[in-house]
Parts: structure tokens; sequence; C-alpha cells
């Protein structure tokens, strides 16, 4: 089983590689200090074609795109397996009866995002999303992490989270970066025991992945 994460941005897509790196890495090592992991990660990323074809390399300095037939595939170094994050638009030209229907997970149950309506106006005239997809069997620290960079480039974007397929409860869903921040992996922040579960789990698993003695 996968899980997705889609990040809608509202104010802007200028954004490159290096500033959604920097700012993950900000933000996992912040959370790792929280729950008492002392240790650093380091992100990488390559483009992939999704017939594997061809891998390229990424410039820091790269706008944080790249084709709908590619694939971004994040990895921490040392750690096996990784997140593959895609990059669309938002309108559906095929459906004339609702082009935007990709909005609609972003508009329903919304709580506590102010100026929904707005935003989400506001994101029509960029016409991206961003998906980051967890397969089943992911390390600990893949888990967390792939939550974590949705997150940077929500910030980065001033943009919205939104899943609906059990990356984490639902009803926490849509959330702006910081709130999702402050729930996400967080045990007393789930709103299920599955979640808090999920949560306890993945942080004993990273502190098995990151604190393990290294061979010489």
């Amino acid at each position: 089983m996968s899980t997705t994460i889609d990040i809608l941005p509202v104010e802007s897509i200028e954004i490159t590689f290096g500033q959604v790196i920097s700012l993950s890495q900000k933000h996992i090592h912040s959370f790792l200090k929280s729950v008492g992991i002392e240790k650093e990660i380091e992100l990488n990323v390559t483009i992939r074609d999704k017939d594997e074809k061809y891998t390229f390399d990424i410039e820091l300095s790269d706008t944080f795109q790249w084709k709908e037939n590619e694939y971004a595939w994040f990895t921490i170094k040392g750690i096996a397996g990784g997140t593959d994050a895609y990059c669309e638009s938002v309108v559906d030209p095929d459906d004339s009866d609702d082009p935007w229907w990709k909005l609609t997970d972003f508009l329903e149950g919304h709580k506590t995002i102010g100026n929904i309506d707005l935003k989400l106006e506001k994101s029509k005239k960029l016409d991206r999303m961003w998906s980051f997809r967890r397969s089943a069997g992911q390390s600990g620290i893949i888990n967390i992490g792939y939550g974590i960079i949705s997150a940077s480039i929500a910030e980065l974007t001033s943009g919205i989270l939104s899943s609906t397929d059990g990356a984490w409860d639902y009803r926490q869903f849509p959330a702006e970066s910081k709130e999702f921040l402050e729930f996400y992996f967080r045990p007393d922040k789930a709103m299920n025991e599955d979640d808090a579960e999920w949560a306890r789990t993945g942080i004993s698993g990273v502190e098995r992945e990151l604190l393990r003695p290294t061979k010489n």
C-alpha cells in the first residue's frame, strides 16, 4: 500500500531544488531533535523517466519542476529506499464538466484555513500541483521525511497540503505547513490510535536507522 500527499501552491511556484532541500533538512533536523535524536541527514534528489529510460542529477539552482513523464526521486544518504514526487497541472483539459476537480479535496473538510476560496483561485492561476508518494516498506525516516518535505514545499509557496489515502488522518486535512508540522508524526496529536502507534513505531525505527553503530 502506498500513500500520497498533495501540495497545492498558492502564492508562487518560483522555488528551487536548493530551497526545497535546505528547508526540508532544517525541518527534519528539528523534528529529530524534538524526539531526542541528535542526528542530521543529507537529502539527495535525481530526476527519472517514469519508464526508467534515463536518470539525471539536478543543480541546486534549478527550478523545482520536471516533466509529467518524469518523477523526482528523493533519498537520504545511507538509507535504503526513498520517496517519489510528481509535478503536474491542476486543470484537467479532458474533463469539460469539471476541469478543476483536483481542487475538491482542498475545499472539502477544511476547518482551519482562512480565505480558502481566495487561495484556491490564486492556485488556479499557477496551475501546479506536486505529489509525494510513500510506498509500502519504506524506512521510518522516509515515512517521516516525505511528509516534512511536502510541508517545506507548502511553506515556500504559501501552499496547502491534502491527503485522502491514509498518509495521516483525513480529518486533519487540508492543512497549511505550520499546522501540518505540528501534528504530523506526533503521537500526542494523532486523532486515532492507529496513527499514534504508527508515529511511535516510525520514531523508534528512525532511532535504529540513524543511531546504529557504523562499521569503520
